[in-house]
């Protein structure tokens, strides 16, 4: 039976009121990993909806929160494909920032604004609608389906990688799939072949035992000051400081950087988006965002009105490009803070850390991935290595796994940040893509 994207768009417009009830239902369970609201209640929602797409579900209690592993189909002549999301959602935030509930969907202007609209939630549910398309028009699903669905992924995966590395064996599979993340600044979908490491480090500064009136800043020390000229000390500029914080990064291949060539021009797209200037780097850009590492402050607290501030904060977000280790990375910025020999200086890691992955750019399952992307949005482009975190490495380096990252939510879709949101079109456009993906692996 001869499955068109005519024929896929024709069932999505006819089944447009169930597909979007579906997608609101799992948004409006909160999920937030960072405190564990909803997290058990949308697991168990997330796993009846997925048995009775005649999926074989376990839900493994693993800690903080439970993992549904998702089994369809065991054909020993098809391809077996793992696919994977997260349920999970950042906290909302500042509500006041929200223009609306954000955990109601509401449609605005062909946008739907809601915590997790854009991450992850869409496109987990465009896999099971994917599915759902299979059955209802009769058509027998070309390979092997097994879906590993956590609820952790906003807070590092913490639990995931012992579990995979205890079972390595129950998880063996052709390719692993996922969509997580928006499009290219240019608003091209991004197919991406591996992802940026991530660790948190929290320097803490302590000068006194509390804030004094700011009349004697001429005698007391402030820990803000102190903080600043830490951190000057640790990054100037583009170039971070740290000894050895560049040592064994994976240069760039000869075809990695033939891709990077190719990119479009997003600078200027990007700085329009968020009113912004970056650096011009031109020719150079993705270079910069796509295969250099970053070491970026996230926040800065201390004092109050009118005082020597005696304790003072930040928090670094230092993204790992192949080749860096996250603990290493963190060892060696608190050696480097140990050097300083300042008592009222201490260093600690952050809960969850991701490590750097990579996919060969040669892996036979790409041209076919790129097929299908150029058939739904005409035009895409190829990241060797993602400029943000994903726990990638799950796949590529725990289970030894070739994996593609398809990114179609919108360029602006606001992710983590107040009124995130996703398009309707992109979204359906998604459920499209997996249900062409699946096909196309299958013929292979």
């Amino acid at each position: 039976m001869e499955n068109t994207l005519t024929k896929i768009q024709e069932y999505l417009a006819k089944n447009r009121s169930l597909l979007l009830e579906d997608w609101f239902s799992l948004i409006r369970h909160k999920s937030i990993s960072a405190t564990g609201e909803g997290v058990e209640e949308c697991c168990d929602w997330l796993k009846d909806r997925m048995e009775a797409l005649g999926i074989q579900v376990i839900k493994e209690p693993i800690r903080p929160y439970p993992l549904l592993i998702g089994r369809l189909g065991q054909d020993p002549g098809k391809k077996t494909v793992l696919i994977y999301a997260h349920y999970d959602v950042k906290p909302a935030g500042d509500l006041h920032k929200w223009h609306s509930d954000p955990f109601e969907p509401m449609i605005r202007e062909g946008k739907v604004f809601a915590r997790g609209s854009a991450d992850n939630k869409s496109p987990l549910m465009a896999h099971l609608e994917a599915v759902r398309y299979y059955q209802e028009t009769g058509r027998p699903l070309p390979v092997n389906l097994l879906f590993v669905f956590e609820g952790c992924e906003e807070e590092g995966s913490t639990g995931l990688p012992g579990f995979l590395l205890e079972h390595k064996k129950e998880f063996q599979a052709d390719l692993v799939f996922f969509s997580d993340g928006p499009k290219d600044p240019s608003n091209r979908p991004i197919i991406a072949l591996g992802a940026k490491g991530d660790l948190n480090i929290r320097i803490t500064v302590k000068t006194m035992d509390r804030n004094v009136h700011a009349r004697y800043a001429p005698v007391l020390p402030s820990a803000a000051w102190k903080l600043v000229e830490i951190l000057h000390g640790l990054k100037q500029g583009d170039r971070v400081l740290v000894p050895g914080f560049y040592d064994g990064i994976i240069p760039l291949s000869k075809e990695e950087k033939l891709i990077l060539e190719q990119l479009p021009d997003s600078e200027e797209a990007l700085n329009r988006m968020y009113g912004a200037e970056s650096r011009h780097y031109g020719k150079t850009f993705y270079q910069h965002l796509l295969g250099e590492p970053t070491f970026n402050i996230c926040w800065l607290k201390s004092g109050a009105n009118g005082v020597v501030p005696a304790e003072a904060e930040a928090l670094l977000d230092i993204r790992l490009v192949p080749g860096q280790k996250p603990l290493e990375i963190f060892q060696k910025v608190k050696d480097y803070l140990a050097s300083l020999d300042d008592p009222a200086v201490t260093v600690s890691l952050e809960d969850g850390y991701l490590e750097p992955s990579k996919t060969p750019v040669d892996t036979p399952f790409l041209p076919s991935i790129e097929k299908v992307t150029k058939e739904i949005y005409g035009s895409y482009v190829i990241y060797p290595c993602r400029p943000s975190s994903a726990p990638d490495y799950l796949w590529t380096n725990i289970l030894g796994l070739p994996a593609i990252q398809v990114r179609w939510s919108d360029a602006d879709s606001d992710n983590h940040a107040p009124n995130e949101h996703l398009s309707i079109d992109e979204y359906f456009k998604g459920i499209a893509l997996t249900i062409k993906v699946l096909e196309i692996l299958g013929k292979e």
